[in-house]
């Protein structure tokens, strides 16, 4: 398989025969918000006065293609593609970063072709944060884990009175679910939660990148799940 997109299901090369010619991964824009003040130096800087963390604008996306078999068969190859993804929200993952997908728009942005060439733009307007593709509630694979940055999360535990559990996140703040086996409770940061049996999202639980220490207190099963996210 030859470097390349995963779009929603299908592979840029696999599936449509293109190949990967360049690539170009936007940085979100972080929305900032200042107030002037009279009296005062400088701005005050409210970006994150109402939340734990920096919010951002959407990213774009833009990758840039050609057929394998030159221009003769860009016809069908347009009109499959256009079919495909033109307009629609999707996944996108890349092969060289197989461990995360972005979720955004796709649009045909431009295509061209000559006697010997033809060259499709692809352009996807997606969420700030790429998310793992393996979320916290499900076993971790090889072929999608990264040893440079992927993580291989606790996703089921046995309490039996009371037990710590380090929940280690990426940099997007996200908050867990819990599917008790009988009812417990959880403890974070000097607060402590109640968790009936079944699946309850406890949104007070902000965790932030890297270690979040909570104490579980009863007798059951736990399964954990949240989705980390990376810029």
């Amino acid at each position: 398989m030859a470097d390349g997109v995963i779009f929603g299901t299908k592979h840029s090369y696999d599936d449509f025969g293109m190949i990967l010619s360049s690539k170009d991964i936007g940085i979100p824009e972080p929305k900032t918000e200042t107030v002037s003040i009279m009296g005062r130096d400088g701005e005050l800087d409210l970006t994150d006065a109402l939340g734990d963390d920096v919010k951002y604008k959407n990213r774009n996306l833009q990758f840039t293609f050609s057929l394998i078999n030159g221009a003769k068969d860009w016809a069908a190859v347009l009109s499959k593609l256009s079919n495909y993804l033109h307009g629609k929200r999707m996944r996108i993952i890349l092969d060289a970063d197989k461990t995360f997908y972005y979720w955004g728009r796709c649009t045909i942005n431009s295509f061209k072709t000559d006697c010997t060439l033809a060259i499709i733009t692809i352009d996807c307007d997606v969420e700030p944060y790429k998310r793992e593709v393996n979320s916290a509630s499900e076993p971790w694979e090889w072929d999608t884990f990264s040893f440079v940055n992927g993580i291989i999360y606790i996703n089921e535990v046995t309490i039996k009175g009371s037990r710590e559990v380090n929940l280690i996140n990426q940099a997007k703040v996200v908050s867990p679910t819990f599917e008790c086996s009988d009812a417990m409770e959880v403890e974070h940061q000097g607060n402590t939660f109640n968790l009936p049996a079944g699946t309850t999202t406890i949104y007070d639980i902000r965790l932030q990148e890297g270690d979040n220490y909570v104490t579980f207190t009863g007798n059951g099963t736990v399964k954990i799940n949240y989705r980390g996210g990376s810029l």
